[in-house]
């Protein structure tokens, strides 16, 4: 049985012990506090600060319209003068179009120093099969203030792990017994619109019991397997999360099959399943593993 909440606890400096049993074990989602405070990343990582270290590095952007997800290549360099400019020009003028959001861009793989900027990691939160290089599995959100993604769950049905840095973001979660009504496009995105519900068209989702809050840097927000959300920066923001799979989130996920899961996802799946429930070491499951942070669904 999949619970229902109504709101979400704000809770300071949870141990592992807590987080796993009250949080994780019960599928429940909650915002940590207090724990991560002392990263250096608060005070270096800026605009200016990424473009200055890699400015050639090449990376992928991400553009949702009209449900389908478009991709565009810039270096580092030029994607931060487009979101510089961006926060520049809406200042003066309220009809300006949205910059690409980069999104789910595995940038401690790309640029490994920025690891040292984000220590000490709350390791312990995760199963231990993922504690070798950890930042393997990460992925960056850097955008513009108003930059959005649209209602979906993580294509795996793994936890989620998401730390705020810079900027604050609105939430709008749905958990996962209320996805029927949410009229769903494909494995993982859904039609409706929680800032703006059109209930004529979509009159079911009267039925759902949707959470929105605010995420603020320093914070981490945890979203159990299947959580739909749906993302809009308040300001310009940088984020990272983790998505993790306890050997139980993982037997989960290949059951999946049966409910319309893309072949790919549940190759992925198999992968983290060998590893935390046959201990095969992440040595050999990552480099099957690895397109994983590159790919679109």
């Amino acid at each position: 049985m999949i619970a229902t909440f109504s709101e979400i606890e704000r809770c300071y400096k949870l141990s592992s012990r807590e987080f796993q049993s009250n949080y994780v074990e019960k599928a429940k989602p909650v915002i940590i506090t207090g724990l991560i405070k002392d990263w250096s990343c608060y005070r270096k990582w800026s605009l200016e600060y990424f473009s200055k270290i890699t400015p050639e590095l090449k990376i992928y952007v991400k553009s949702f319209k009209n449900n389908t997800i478009q991709l565009n290549n810039f270096t580092l360099e030029e994607y931060t003068n487009i979101l510089e400019k961006f926060e520049i020009t809406k200042k003066s003028k309220s009809n300006i179009d949205l910059p690409p959001y980069c999104h789910d861009l595995p940038l401690f793989s790309l640029i490994p120093s920025l690891i040292k900027d984000v220590q000490p990691f709350p390791l312990n939160y995760l199963p231990e099969w993922y504690w070798h290089k950890w930042w393997r599995h990460c992925q960056f959100f850097l955008g513009a203030s108003s930059s959005l993604t649209p209602l979906h769950f993580d294509c795996l049905l793994t936890n989620n792990l998401f730390f705020q840095i810079s900027g604050r973001k609105r939430f709008t979660l749905i958990m996962a017994n209320d996805a029927e009504y949410c009229y769903r496009h494909g494995w993982r995105w859904f039609m409706v619109d929680p800032e703006n519900p059109d209930l004529e068209k979509y009159p079911q989702y009267k039925r759902v019991n949707p959470i929105t809050f605010i995420v603020n840097p320093g914070d981490i927000l945890y979203m159990p397997p299947g959580t739909l959300h749906h993302v809009r920066s308040l300001d310009m923001s940088v984020s990272f999360n983790i998505d993790w799979h306890t050997k139980k989130s993982s037997l989960n996920s290949l059951a999946s099959v049966f409910r319309g899961m893309p072949p790919k996802n549940l190759y992925y799946n198999f992968l983290l399943t060998m590893g935390l429930g046959l201990k095969v070491p992440q040595s050999i499951i990552f480099p099957f593993y690895k397109s994983y942070l590159n790919y679109v669904s």
